[in-house]
């Protein structure tokens, strides 16, 4: 899992950029259910960027399986040409990364069981931005 924190209080525009990056992980989440293929949440995720004004922004992926390595991302990729539907009992980690030279290094990042009913993130901790000092 990632969270993201600054010391002093952000600047408007990476307050701005988080709120981006918390919104297109609930957009996202929102499809990570039975049923939906991995493409679909990418697609998810990507459109709602666009329409939150980064319609350049292009990721390989928005996630990964987990379960065969602790050291590396592995298949299946939630990716834009992933054809894999999602099914119950699978274990996913889902991300919105957006690193922007000069204001942020954001990472949104959440395992997750899934279920019949959907999505159960493995942790309790907020994807809100922190601040230290």
């Amino acid at each position: 899992m990632s969270r993201n924190f600054t010391f002093g209080p952000p600047s408007a525009e990476q307050a701005e950029l988080h709120a981006i990056a918390e919104r297109a992980f609930e957009d996202g989440l929102a499809s990570l259910v039975p049923g939906t293929t991995l493409a679909q949440v990418h697609r998810g995720a990507t459109d709602s960027l666009a329409r939150q004004g980064l319609r350049s922004y292009r990721r390989g992926h928005f996630g990964h399986g987990v379960g065969q390595s602790v050291f590396s991302e592995q298949w299946p990729f939630i990716a834009a040409d992933s054809d894999v539907v999602i099914e119950a009992g699978m274990v996913l980690a889902f991300e919105i990364p957006l690193y922007i030279d000069g204001l942020a290094s954001f990472n949104l990042e959440d395992q997750f069981l899934i279920t019949p009913n959907g999505p159960v993130a493995m942790n309790r901790l907020p994807r809100r931005l922190e601040v230290i000092g």
